[in-house]
């Protein structure tokens, strides 16, 4: 009855909260789609906030229990994580559901899951190895392949639109592949023994194989397998994964599913989802509770989480402070789905939220000046891009590309569209990822930034030029899409638009749509043939690949997030030179020095323009105690409720 009690006064609270509501929110991608473009951190060098990651605590004041409440920028599009691209959504996924290694912000990895892994083997073999093992499928006029299985790796000499068929291999020949020795990388994971799915199924080496199956032909499938070859059972608690070949992301990279019980990893696609009749269950911290359709969902503590049973202490990286937990100590998760950001922000005003993110950025200056609110931030692995439709024709000329790239005003956009919560992007990279991305930052920024600085005089130089070469009548007729729900994106596209507009070259006009309405046309396979620029946000990682090959990369053509068609073999063989090369995954150096040329590529060819990084931004209450940043937004609530690698622990400080 208690229960009964605590939720009709929470539906009541509900109604209140979404009086106003917009249309559905915006929301981030996992390692696709994303980013709100909304944020804050130290910015202080660019003009902008100058403000911490979050607040040290005393875990000698710890206290248990309570209910977080916190409210999200858009509807949880699917629970099924291998069908779902949104950070919305994998926000929601991760306190159920939990993978075999986990990170810190600075993106080192560490065994989770596994209670330890190991590099058994590198060989310096190419994808030409694995040519006794493929089997020809057809390709059809496109290009496309017709076959329903998994395409791991198709071999290098082979192109599907000059080709009626082309040589691939598909996971069962990669499994006659590794029992012969042919495979790139081979890691080992010994899985903590004792470990229970919320049904009370315990966590095997054939869960691990299982979920890796469901990945197969999925919605992220071609960031999934574009490394991954193979996983087998070893034994009960040991499972193998391998590569395709020598991979400088395989330790980060390989084991990044999610694992799922015996049942789920064999349901349908997308099935994994209450509105499919299967509540999602996982070996997370939080176990799913309730939801309902663009209203909320609320999630509760795992009363036999695996951590707490074992004792954070046991995990030899572990060495946090006396008195650190041994799991999340907040009882309840309650998410309402507010896609209104001023909803939000009123909500939290009022008392009826503690936590939110995607807020305006001017309205994280008002909570930034107020002592009764938390601002906590850092710059993220978060950007916003327009692309251009480079199939279309004047746009296939990079000259005409390059000339809009020196109408973007970035500067105006960081500082007067988002109030300095952000930083200009002069170069592809964001910090968090320049280890291994550049030889030398701030000589790759003297490099880039004078082909990114806003010069309306240069632009129409080379639109005078343009136009004389292929007899272009000025204007053009642009328009420029972006999703509706995130004022700031809006407000930037229109200023690019204006930018344009008011030269003599374009006449711009701006569409937007609801979020999952834009996310579905951007990932249309027709989408490249419509003359069009699209703007959205991305979420990388810690690995420079993400700030390019997802853009650009031909195989993320109608999947994230390649919205315009691009397809360019020179930039995939460097890629591929950067990352799959058993040099560079010896030598940081020279794969840093591989993405300098990357980069360099991208500035010449200019298929799209990267306008700025976010910091990323959670406002809370007094109340929320121990709130810090995590740089990619779909990690933001899990990171911060509990994280071992850092110490990073929150709770409430108040009575319930």
């Amino acid at each position: 009855m208690v229960r009964d009690h605590h939720r009709s006064a929470r539906n009541l609270n509900r109604r209140r909260l979404l009086q106003g509501m917009g249309t559905a929110g915006v929301v981030g991608v996992a390692g696709c789609l994303g980013g709100n473009g909304d944020g804050n951190g130290d910015n202080e060098s660019d003009g902008g906030p100058d403000v911490g990651d979050g607040e040290e605590v005393d875990f000698g004041d710890l206290q248990e229990g309570g209910t977080l409440r916190a409210a999200v920028g858009a509807n949880v599009s699917s629970f099924d994580p291998p069908y779902s691209t949104d950070t919305t959504a994998t926000q929601a996924q991760n306190f159920i559901f939990e993978q075999l290694i986990t990170s810190d912000r600075a993106g080192t990895y560490y065994p989770w899951l596994a209670e330890s892994y190991e590099l058994v083997e590198t060989q310096d073999i190419d994808r030409t190895a694995y040519a006794d093992y493929m089997t020809a499928v057809s390709a059809n006029e496109d290009g496309v392949l017709e076959t329903d299985a998994q395409v791991l790796l198709q071999h290098p000499d082979d192109d599907p639109v000059e080709s009626d068929e082309v040589r691939v291999i598909t996971p069962e020949e990669a499994s006659a592949a590794v029992d012969d020795g042919v495979f790139g990388m081979q890691y080992r994971y010994r899985l903590h023994e004792g470990v229970q799915f919320h049904n009370g199924e315990e966590l095997t080496a054939e869960n691990v194989v299982l979920s890796v199956e469901r990945y197969e032909n999925s919605d992220v499938s071609a960031q999934t397998f574009d490394s991954l070859l193979h996983a087998r059972e070893v034994d009960e608690y040991t499972v193998d994964l391998f590569a395709q070949v020598p991979d400088a992301e395989a330790e980060g990279q390989l084991p990044g599913i999610y694992v799922f019980t015996t049942e789920q990893a064999g349901l349908e696609d997308g099935a994994i989802d209450p509105r499919q009749g299967n509540e999602p269950i996982g070996t997370g911290p939080y176990q799913f509770e309730d939801f309902a359709d663009e209203q909320y969902y609320e999630l509760s503590k795992f009363r036999d989480y695996w951590v707490e049973d074992l004792g954070i202490a046991e995990k030899e990286w572990f060495d946090g402070p006396e008195g650190y937990p041994d799991g999340p100590v907040i009882d309840t998760i309650e998410a309402e789905i507010v896609p209104d950001p001023a909803s939000r922000a009123a909500a939290l005003r009022n008392g009826e939220i503690d936590v939110t993110t995607g807020l305006t950025t001017d309205t994280l200056d008002d909570f930034d000046s107020s002592e009764e609110f938390l601002v906590a931030g850092i710059e993220a692995g978060g950007y916003e891009y327009i692309q251009y439709p480079v199939n279309i024709e004047p746009w296939d000329d990079q000259r005409l590309r390059t000339a809009v790239n020196h109408l973007v005003p970035r500067e105006s956009i960081v500082q007067n569209v988002l109030n300095g919560w952000a930083r200009p992007a002069w170069t592809p990279i964001p910090e968090l990822a320049e280890e291994s991305g550049t030889t030398d930052p701030e000589a790759l920024e003297e490099e880039l930034r004078p082909a990114n600085e806003y010069d309306p005089e240069r632009a129409g130089e080379i639109l005078d030029e343009v136009g004389d070469d292929l007899g272009i009548e000025y204007p053009l007729q642009v328009t420029l899409e972006t999703n509706a729900d995130n004022d700031d994106r809006v407000q930037m596209v229109e200023l690019i638009a204006e930018s344009m507009g008011q030269t003599d070259y374009f006449e711009t006009s701006v569409e937007t749509y609801e979020w999952n309405t834009y996310t579905t046309r951007v990932l249309d396979p027709e989408y490249p043939e419509e003359e069009l620029i699209p703007c959205i946000g991305l979420s990388g990682t810690f690995n420079p690949e993400s700030y390019c090959d997802a853009l650009h990369g031909s195989a993320n053509i109608g999947q994230c997030c390649n919205m315009t068609g691009i397809s360019d073999q020179e930039f995939d063989d460097l890629v591929d030179a950067a990352r799959f090369d058993p040099e560079v995954v010896e030598d940081e150096q020279l794969r840093a020095e591989r993405y300098d040329e990357i980069w360099q590529l991208l500035a010449d060819r200019r298929y799209s323009s990267i306008t700025h990084f976010d910091i990323e931004a959670a406002v809370s209450n007094t109340a929320v105690t121990g709130f810090r940043m995590y740089p990619f937004d779909e990690g933001v609530y899990s990171f911060a409720l509990y994280n071992p690698t850092e110490a990073q622990a929150m709770w409430l400080d108040r009575e319930e």
